[in-house]
């Protein structure tokens, strides 16, 4: 059995930890996320629907060893690894979605609704009995003078070859408000149960 689950971090600005949701069960899996690993089990060529909404290869099985669903975005890059989101549709979590509802994007000088995007980390799969949890997280600054509300999040996987990008995770949470200068981190947990 796998289970994800979520979790929120919020920080001042002198870093001081001052709301820690805990872990949360995760309603996130759409179907790009098990099309991915079907295509890596049988293998084969996988298409899915990218994040704009078109077919496009997620997985080419000749190339996938150094070029597939890398998820592991660097500092300013808003594209993929796990992103934030406004939610202004409220577009409900659903097993075909393919993209934020309004993802917020990435600035790293302040500019208004946008926040400054820290480098996705992963933990290295661990025991923690009787499960084993691969962690991954990313750290989100709020530098605009002002509040910004995110009421979604999820995970965002690059194909290296064409680049295209396709969404694996998506969940709709709580309002969470990030005041000025304060830091938000989401963790998501892989977890496996014997």
């Amino acid at each position: 059995m796998i289970e994800t689950y979520y979790r929120i971090l919020k920080h001042g600005p002198d870093g001081k930890l001052l709301k820690d949701t805990g872990l949360l069960p995760s309603h996130s899996y759409v179907i790009q996320f098990l099309a991915l690993f079907d295509a890596i089990w049988r293998p084969s060529d996988r298409a899915a629907t990218d994040t704009s909404g078109a077919n496009s290869v997620m997985l080419d099985i000749s190339e996938w060893t150094s070029k597939f669903g890398r998820g592991n975005s660097g500092v300013g890059n808003d594209t993929y690894g796990i992103v934030v989101g406004t939610n202004a549709g409220t577009t409900a979590e659903d097993n075909e979605n393919y993209a934020l509802d309004t993802k917020i994007l990435h600035d790293g000088a302040g500019a208004a609704g946008k926040l400054n995007y820290q480098a996705t980390s992963f933990v290295a799969p661990h025991v923690d009995a009787p499960n084993v949890d691969l962690h991954i997280s990313r750290a989100f600054l709020n530098e605009t003078g002002s509040t910004i509300t995110v009421k979604e999040i999820g995970m965002i996987i690059k194909n290296t070859d064409d680049t295209k990008y396709h969404l694996i995770l998506r969940d709709v949470v709580a309002d969470e408000d990030i005041l000025d200068d304060y830091t938000l981190t989401v963790v998501y947990t892989l977890r496996t149960t014997a």
